[in-house]
């Protein structure tokens, strides 16, 4: 029986679970439990053996020793096991280099001393399957392998966009390799695969992402190898470069070949970038539908011959050169590239649309809407963001005015954008949250003139839907008449002096939105809906409007920017239905916020519908 350490330095609830564990008899204890700095999260460390059945189609063994991590907050995080054998490695749900086993999400445990039993059990249940090979079960979501980082001399992702109809255009290449045009982003800290070659220049896909997010005079030249399987060892990616060698050996791949043609290219930075590519499915057992690419990400031929050159560099033997020629041999001799150097995998994100949006998006239709904002105050901004994020692809955006520290508290933008035009800043900061979307901003104050730039016009004519969101009636009539004359759908958003009310009209199939908004304020007027007049058409006065400075400072209403935000989040619910819709169906509403009480939290919804009315 294994000697426990004081317990003046153990907590009572990790020793009852310790305890609790020896009780059991599921694992044998080999190594005491003691506390542990380590490389991992601090905590309390002990080693232990499982029984598995053997023999079994893995060739795990019998007895797998684990080592088993205590969190120094137990039992409010996850306890981690590891395996400490060779032959427990390279299975799905488990990490390459600690050779962690990834288990059931924490919250299926109790957060008490019998956590740690639940863990252990959980960890012998994954042993079992990994022995029986059903850790990757048939209709289960397709797991990556787990690649091993921390070579790579960049930090910053590398992201691509592939989806099952890019996929039909790789399916021919697969066992090829070929040219890859790298761009690195615009205030992103990321390198955008952009356009791939085959070897001999031909094109095989261009990535479509917003030019505005790509730096154009950044580009990195690199290349992509194309196999069919990444799998070295059981669900084991390459580790090395002799495992990689062998691997596109098979293929008749010369990986050597191509990865000095990207070490060797000329640009401006000093690393390198080869993709290594492979064909996934989406679901355990069915074809692939997708190809992931996996980078590396290398010193190139600059980065060495400024090591080399580099004063105070140790003097190299007689006969060294600085050819390029040589340093390659070195390299692949005995130096970073030689058969048993670690590869440096480098980090990847696949954006593409039906990734990029898998947490939430508008319907398609939406998406595919070209939608011009008028007006990127607090309400159009926060609208447009919302929509942009939701993945609607194109979206252009107008307004005149600068952006100045007094718009800050209730607008999307920040303190970067300040003497910037709204519309181009906020273009910029929501091209960044969707790359995939083309999203421009325009100086231009509406109504247009006869001098306005005829892209302007173009801009309007390719444009679906227009939202209004100036607050100016010369701007409204102006986009009514254009919508009317130009068959477009115009709708029109604005709120009341303290943001209780959002009034919404949307323009329908044969109801333009100015007859809209005439109808919806004779309801009003005429006592058809539940609102005062009064207070509908109240303007406030000069005394009670804000003044944010001295000098001639233009007065606003004092809206609280989450009651804004309120608010657009259901215009953008109302906007998205309108849109998909399969008829265009006019609508004018007025939705009012509810207020907090007196004495707390109003129950019920935050907002309600006060009147509508729908137009043919």
């Amino acid at each position: 029986m294994d000697r426990m350490p004081s317990q003046n330095t153990i907590p009572d609830i990790v020793i009852e679970a310790y305890s609790s564990l020896r009780q059991h008899r599921i694992v044998e204890i080999s190594k005491p439990i003691d506390w542990s700095q380590g490389e991992d999260a601090p905590g309390w460390v002990f080693e232990c053996a499982a029984k598995v059945p053997y023999p079994n189609q893995e060739e795990v063994p019998c007895d797998v020793p684990l080592r088993v991590l205590i969190p120094e907050t137990f039992p409010m995080q996850p306890v981690e096991i590891f395996s400490l054998s060779e032959q427990v490695s390279g299975f799905p749900h488990q990490e390459a280099g600690s050779k962690k086993l990834c288990l059931p999400e924490e919250h299926l445990v109790p957060r008490d001393a019998q956590r740690l039993v639940c863990y252990v059990k959980w960890a012998i249940e994954w042993l079992e399957d990994a022995a029986n090979g059903t850790l990757l079960k048939p209709d289960e979501p397709y797991e990556l392998p787990a690649f091993s980082y921390g070579l790579s001399p960049i930090k910053c992702p590398v992201i691509f966009e592939e989806s099952l109809d890019s996929y039909k255009k790789w399916e021919s290449h697969i066992g090829q390799w070929g040219h890859v045009e790298f761009f690195c982003g615009v205030e992103i800290p990321a390198i955008f695969a952009v356009r791939f070659c085959h070897k001999d220049g031909s094109l095989v896909r261009e990535s479509e992402f917003s030019p505005s997010i790509l730096k154009k005079d950044d580009k990195i030249d690199g290349r992509w190898i194309l196999i069919p399987d990444i799998r070295y060892i059981r669900h084991r990616p390459p580790q090395t470069y002799q495992e990689m060698t062998e691997l596109c050996s098979k293929n008749d791949l010369d990986f050597y070949a191509v990865l000095k043609e990207a070490w060797n290219h000329k640009h401006s930075h000093q690393f390198g970038i080869l993709l290594i590519g492979f064909p996934i499915p989406k679901i355990v057992g069915e074809p692939p539908t997708e190809i992931h690419w996996q980078p590396l990400l290398f010193k190139n031929l600059k980065q060495h011959l400024k090591e080399f050159n580099a004063p105070g560099a140790r003097r190299r033997s007689k006969g060294q050169s600085q050819k390029p020629r040589k340093i390659w041999e070195r390299l692949i001799n005995n130096g970073d590239f030689s058969a048993s150097q670690q590869l440096p995998w480098g980090t990847v994100e696949n954006v593409a649309y039906e990734r990029l949006y898998a947490r939430g998006a508008h319907p398609p239709k939406v998406q595919s809407t070209s939608i011009a904002f008028f007006g990127c105050g607090a309400l159009g901004s926060s609208v447009a963001e919302l929509l942009a994020r939701g993945g609607v692809n194109q979206l252009n955006l107008f307004d005149p005015d600068l952006t100045n520290f007094g718009n800050l508290c209730r607008h999307t933008l920040d303190g970067s954008s300040v003497s910037v035009n709204k519309a181009g800043a906020l273009a910029a900061r929501l091209s960044r949250a969707n790359p995939l979307s083309t999203i421009k901003g325009y100086p231009e104050r509406i109504p247009l003139n006869l001098r306005s730039d005829e892209a302007i016009h173009q801009v309007f004519a390719k444009t679906d839907v227009f939202v209004d969101c100036t607050t100016s009636e010369a701007a409204f009539d102006w986009l009514n008449q254009y919508a009317v004359e130009n068959n477009k759908r115009l709708i029109s958003l604005f709120f009341s002096f303290h943001a209780e009310l959002l009034t919404i009209c949307i323009s329908g199939d044969s109801t333009p939105c100015g007859d809209i908004f005439a109808d919806l304020k004779y309801a009003v007027q005429e006592k058809y809906t539940s609102l005062d007049p009064k207070e509908y058409f109240r303007v406030p006065s000069k005394e009670v409007q804000i003044i944010e400075g001295a000098g001639c400072w233009h007065p606003t209403f004092p809206a609280r920017n989450a009651h804004v935000q309120i608010l657009a989040a259901y215009a953008v619910d109302i906007l998205s239905h309108s849109i998909d819709s399969k008829q265009k169906i006019g609508l004018a509403a007025i939705i009012k916020r509810r207020s907090m009480t007196q004495n707390g939290v109003q129950p019920g919804s935050l907002v309600e519908v006060v009147w509508t009315k729908e137009y043919p």
